[in-house]
């Protein structure tokens, strides 16, 4: 198999495409398993439809990632959708889109396998599939193509998307996917054909294919035991959203009668506190995490969350880790919860109000008292909150009022806002019938309907205290299609995409005149796959169940007509829904207070004090240390960089000092940024020790946690007394050598060109063959570059090959390297010690 290594095949090409860093790998933590003579290990592409930094953001992609590439069988590597930009280039090189590991091209693989969370995903698939070299529609491929397989809460109808994929797994991958596709690799050492391993894995019955039915895989054994951690990889660029994440619970006990994902996870099923504790110190110590999410549909509801705070808090208060509640509802939302929840640092308020008139929220078997919200709000600015988030949607299946939606809607948000003077931002959204929910049956807005509402939301609200933003409802009508479409909706997909349909859930992306022109080709009256349905007549996805009974949907949907709540899950509940049997139940664990310490700290954490303040110790020690930008880590911009050696000192439990204030961050500083795309052996950075340390030992330990492409390749510690004044790197900057490697013709351009002869002959440099040994001041450095571009009028890295060599500090007015002029500074220090 040919791999694709990108710098090499792309060239300087890849600095025409917004964050190259996407499209080279080499992030911390991942996976790469070397290839063999004889390889036969299964090769599987974890495919997500979006960008890199909404990928990275994905849990489910991490777990399938690793308990996937925990067999020695497999060898699973990511691969993501590409921006229209590098799409282009991928055409204009003929080159296919690979995986972000080994360069893998697609078409090599033996299976890829998307995570579809939502419905527009489907663009990013097939363009995926396309820039693959993978033939879009199944019938399409041979023996020596993929198996192309999909699962996720985005694919619980796979009806529309039937024809793009050999197979639709439903349902949670633990465990019983893995187990599925470690049993297709072993078919594969054993030399089966493509036809033999899909024919075993479409056998599983919770694959769907046309013409079988399916039943949703659940993993009873969560929380019960021990799973393969999934915090690896850590993005090498800041993805949407960077907290650690710990499930603390899957599955919610309330029954909201429009929620998918209620369905798609039940039963309820808690996470002990202890494999809590143990997953936060490995996010903290092993991924470098100090802001984790305690994530799950409804956190308020994990029985003893107060207790678990507290516990979580109490361990890791010196390490200044927040802990976040991200889903909580109105009615778990308590005053003790708001006071831990601020304790370390303020995460948002949000509130899932959905619709304002309480008899409404009978109808979709959610409470939210308004005076609880009003109590909450102002407790939370007592305790320093200002601003607060509030979620609602328009055109859900209620009535019984005399206002309609848009207006409770405003008068609910003007009575909040009156009565507490808080910031609110406000997000409304169109509902979507999901399936498999006691609303498949319901009608959906129009696009008229929907924008009349969520206009006079956003223009009945004054903008000085409230910030609107609402959902396309060109969006919505595209999701609801695809939601609860048939086959037929799959041609308007492949005509969406081939007209240029791509990246459809980002604004500035999606294309609506060529959705139209898609629609209107297909003939399809698509206004009737939004309209309410017959409650006793089949639906397209009937073949697929989620474990709960239709007869049990159609009883909620009933309720929600005449207002009535159905009471949450509870063990051997009187309601029961047709999930719960004999291997699948409810998982309650009760958490003890002392739980956590019987639970040993780790050493390496002791060490780490982020409380502790500097100025109260006579004595630091300050680190200066050169490091090495190559291969990936050229294109690796500098914030990103800052971040990722924030990361290493936390990984590597150095006693670094840290800055005071809100939000600490340790004391790092680099001399000077340098553009992506310009490689570099003698980039200068500086940080703070609270403890002296060996230097070798200093730089194996960043070394082993910093990804590829970086490396410390020397350093200094000495002491410093806080009796004087410490000298940053920026104020001691003076400028850097570069070697510049030149095409001839370039060459001859830029010795031609007055203003470059200029900028050179106040700088020392050798010219050799058309490349240049430099030594120049930081305020003629980009100039310099700037009047080559102009030369040649190109961008440098078309023409140029750029490398920073050394860094250089002026001292007592003299230029020299930062290495000397700190030894001479460590002498000062040494005078007063």
């Amino acid at each position: 198999m040919k791999t694709i290594n990108p710098l090499e095949v792309f060239g300087s090409a890849i600095m025409q495409v917004q964050k190259p860093s996407r499209y080279l790998g080499g992030d911390f933590g991942q996976t790469v398993k070397p290839f063999s003579n004889n390889d036969v290990l299964y090769n599987f592409g974890m495919a997500f439809p979006d960008l890199y930094e909404i990928a990275m953001s994905n849990q489910a992609i991490r777990i399938i990632y690793n308990n996937l590439n925990a067999y020695d069988s497999i060898r699973a590597e990511r691969v993501f959708a590409p921006e229209k930009d590098f799409e282009q280039l991928l055409i204009q090189k003929d080159i296919p889109l690979y995986t972000l590991e080994s360069g893998i091209p697609l078409h090599e693989l033996d299976m890829i396998g998307f995570s579809i969370g939502y419905e527009l995903g489907i663009t990013g698939v097939l363009c995926m599939l396309d820039r693959g070299k993978i033939p879009l529609l199944k019938k399409d491929r041979t023996e020596h193509d993929p198996i192309v397989i999909a699962g996720g809460c985005g694919i619980t109808n796979p009806v529309p998307l039937q024809n793009f994929f050999d197979a639709f797994f439903i349902g949670e991958a633990e465990h019983e996917m893995f187990e599925l596709i470690h049993a297709v690799s072993l078919m594969k050492q054993r030399g089966a054909s493509r036809e033999e391993m899909l024919s075993y894995f479409c056998s599983h019955e919770s694959v769907w294919v046309p013409g079988k039915k399916a039943k949703r895989a659940v993993y009873n054994k969560f929380g019960q035991e021990d799973s393969v951690p999934s915090y690896f990889p850590i993005a090498n660029i800041k993805p949407v959203q960077e907290h650690g994440v710990i499930e603390i619970m899957r599955g919610c006990p309330n029954g909201c009668r429009f929620c998918h994902a209620g369905i798609y996870y039940r039963p309820q099923r808690m996470k002990p506190v202890d494999r809590i504790i143990r997953e936060a110190d490995e996010l903290i110590l092993k991924a470098g995490c100090r802001e984790i999410s305690l994530n799950s549909l409804s956190s308020g509801d994990y029985e003893g969350i107060g207790q678990v705070l507290d516990i979580l808090t109490e361990r890791y208060k010196h390490l200044n880790v927040s802990f976040q509640l991200p889903s909580l509802k109105v009615n778990s939302f308590t005053l003790p919860l708001l006071e831990k929840l601020s304790e370390v640092r303020k995460s948002g308020l949000t509130f899932a109000v959905e619709t304002p008139d309480e008899l409404w929220q009978l109808s979709l078997n959610k409470e939210v008292f308004e005076e609880r919200l009003f109590d909450i709000i102002m407790n939370a600015k007592k305790r320093g909150w200002s601003k607060a988030k509030f979620y609602f949607m328009v055109g859900l299946p209620v009535s019984g009022s005399d206002k309609t939606e848009e207006e409770a809607i405003v008068d609910f948000l003007l009575k909040i806002q009156s009565a507490t003077r808080i910031q609110c931002t406000v997000n409304v959204g169109t509902f979507i019938p999901k399936p498999h929910t006691p609303y498949q049956w319901a009608k959906q807005l129009s696009m008229e309907e929907s924008r009349q509402k969520l206009n006079f939301i956003r223009y009945s609200l004054p903008k000085g205290k409230f910030k609107v933003s609402t959902h396309d409802e060109f969006v919505s009508f595209i999701e609801g299609i695809i939601s609860r479409g048939d086959e037929r909706v799959g041609d308007i997909l492949l005509s969406a995409y081939n007209k240029g349909c791509r990246l459809d859930a980002w604004e500035d992306h999606i294309q609506k005149e060529l959705w139209f022109e898609a629609i209107k080709e297909s003939g399809i009256d698509v206004q009737t796959l939004l309209s309410e349905r017959d409650i006793d007549k089949p639906l397209a996805w009937d073949d697929i169940s989620m474990g709960v009974s239709k007869t049990f949907l159609k009883n909620e949907a009933r309720k929600s007509q005449q207002g009535l709540l159905t009471k949450p899950c509870i063990q051997d509940c009187d309601h029961p829904c047709g999930i719960c049997g004999s291997e699948t139940k409810i998982f309650i664990k009760n958490v003890s207070q002392d739980v956590y310490k019987s639970i040993p700290f780790p050493d390496e954490l002791t060490r780490l004090n982020i409380e502790r303040q500097e100025h109260n110790i006579p004595v630091l020690y300050r680190v200066l240390f050169q490091f090495d930008k190559f291969n990936q880590g050229i294109m690796l911009p500098h914030l990103a960089l800052q971040e990722l050696f924030h990361k290493a000192f936390l990984r590597s439990a150095m006693p670094i000092v840290y800055t005071s204030g809100f939000n600490p961050v340790p004391k790092l500083e680099l001399a000077c940024s340098l553009s992506i795309g310009i490689g570099s052996d003698g980039e200068i950075a500086s940080c703070l020790l609270y403890e002296n340390m060996n230097t070798e030992d200093f730089i194996q330990a960043i070394n082993v946690n910093l990804p590829e492409g970086i490396r410390i390749s020397k350093a200094v510690i000495f002491p410093v007394s806080n009796k004087l004044k410490r000298e940053s790197l920026a104020s001691l900057y003076w400028g850097a050598s570069y070697t510049i490697a030149l095409d001839e013709e370039s060459y001859a351009l830029c010795k031609a060109y007055p203003p470059v002869n200029q900028i050179l002959s106040q700088c020392s440099y050798t010219e050799d063959k058309h490349i240049f040994q430099l030594k120049v001041p930081f305020a003629l450095d980009k100039k310099l570059r700037t009047f080559m571009e102009e030369a040649v009028n190109k961008s440098i890295f078309t023409f140029a090959e750029l490398k920073r060599i050394e860094s250089y500090a002026v001292y007592n007015d003299e230029v020299m390297t930062f290495f000397k002029a700190y030894e001479l500074i460590a002498e000062k220090h040494a005078e007063l010690l």
